[in-house]
């Protein structure tokens, strides 16, 4: 009777609405510490491995480190077959704190506690993040002697084991071929994919058969090459999905037929690529835009007068790079509005500041539109105040254009602690906080 009622506890959580993050943090670490008390393994590491990602990259992310961090003992003592799960959680936390040292340190005891349990899967992911704090500091070579090693692994491990080894086994092949090493990237995918019994049409099958269409590409069979990406193409936009895989086949299908001279071809696949992008909402040159933030606007036509973009850059460099004795927060909001009523874009775009600056009150120093959606402020506060004034606007927006038959798709809301997050310039506080948005967007 206690362990079925746990369940449903456990349940009953996965089923809320928060009203906030803060809201949601309280609950995870009542459901947290309710878990360790119960001392059910498998439920702890579902707990850890699902449950805390909404806050690995919010700014929740010092709080549940330090809550982790609290438990490492006990894990260590009670709960030792979660512990390279928890490893992982502290390695995300501090990876998206900026802290590449620790966060390669918790990756790399994560990866040698999954091998002695031989749970492959979490030695795959372990290895996985521990190879992305080294990226930029490995040679490409280097890099790929060691994307070789779970390799070894596939096959063995138990049957769930098998994607997370496959997909690691397709990135090392994937990289053979950047590095012009495709005999061997051929060799390899002939011996292990030629017969492999992948579900038809999962995602693993469409992934293989897209590594097949580059094969073929580098071995110069660009026909080849376009029929298989081709298929692959009609199958993903068919099911509207694996965004991904789409980008890579019009890549390819586009450079096979510039090599082969088919300039009718060519312009039509274009076409269809800008089509399908617009469709998605996943064109690189739209996202880079937002990324980086327009340089130029409307109000610049007289260049004697500075516009309130470049005021917002020079106000964010000087009080973002102030770091000595305050902490300012960098808050973004990116609204997304129905196509066909973006002329209700400005007045959304005004409630949203006029609630925020009557939230906010006399603690914000400065805001501005960044772009035709999204609006920067720079308020002096802790990020846990930030997040609770912004829940409270988003509430109050959301009474304007509630959920269902609104012309307001969503709000993204992002703030970032120049102090507490140790970024030293305007701009890692721009492109962090973005990098936060999308990951709500894309995730």
């Amino acid at each position: 009777m206690g362990e079925q009622l746990k369940t449903l506890q456990l349940d009953h959580y996965r089923s809320q609405t928060f009203t906030s993050l803060d809201a949601h943090y309280e609950a995870y670490r009542a459901m947290f510490t309710s878990l360790l008390e119960e001392g059910n393994v498998e439920k702890m590491s579902d707990f850890l491995r699902f449950d805390s990602e909404p806050f690995v990259l919010a700014n929740s992310n010092l709080k549940i480190l330090q809550l982790l961090l609290d438990q490492e003992e006990h894990f260590k003592e009670n709960l030792k077959e979660c512990l390279a799960q928890l490893y992982i959680i502290i390695g995300h936390c501090y990876y998206f704190s900026i802290e590449f040292v620790q966060a390669k340190k918790y990756y790399r005891l994560a990866s040698s506690l999954a091998l002695e349990d031989e749970n492959y899967a979490l030695l795959s992911l372990a290895m996985n993040n521990y190879y992305a704090t080294q990226m930029d500091e490995l040679p490409k070579e280097i890099f790929w002697g060691i994307s070789k090693i779970p390799a070894v692994f596939l096959k063995m491990g138990r049957p769930e084991d098998d994607r997370f080894l496959l997909v690691r086994f397709i990135t090392h092949i994937e990289m053979s071929l950047q590095l012009g090493k495709v005999d061997y990237a051929e060799k390899l995918f002939n011996d292990y994919f030629k017969e492999y019994p992948f579900e038809k049409f999962s995602r693993i099958d469409l992934h293989v058969r897209v590594l097949r269409g580059k094969i073929l590409f580098e071995n110069g069979r660009y026909e080849c090459a376009i029929e298989v990406m081709h298929k692959v193409l009609l199958l993903c936009m068919k099911a509207n999905s694996h965004k991904d895989l789409v980008q890579e086949c019009y890549k390819y299908i586009t450079r096979s037929y510039k090599l082969i001279n088919e300039e009718i071809l060519l312009k039509k696949m274009e076409q269809y690529q800008s089509r399908f992008y617009r469709k998605i909402e996943t064109d690189k040159r739209y996202m880079e835009k937002y990324i980086k933030t327009s340089t130029t606007n409307d109000f610049e036509l007289d260049k004697s007068f500075i516009s309130p973009l470049q005021q917002f850059h020079l106000t964010g460099a000087y009080l973002l790079n102030s770091v000595k004795d305050e902490g300012y927060t960098l808050v973004l909001v990116d609204c997304k509005v129905v196509a066909t009523e973006k002329e209700k874009l400005n007045d959304i775009i005004h409630l949203i500041n006029e609630e925020m600056m009557r939230v906010m009150k006399d603690v914000i120093i400065t805001s501005t539109r960044l772009d035709e959606s999204t609006i920067g402020y720079i308020i002096q506060l802790s990020e846990n105040c930030t997040d609770v004034l912004c829940a409270k606007v988003f509430y109050k927006i959301r009474e304007y254009f509630p959920k269902n038959s609104s012309v307001l798709e969503a709000i993204y809301f992002a703030s970032v602690n120049n102090k507490e997050n140790s970024l030293t310039s305007y701009q890692k506080c721009l492109d962090l906080a973005y990098a936060y948005i999308y990951y709500e967007i894309y995730k």
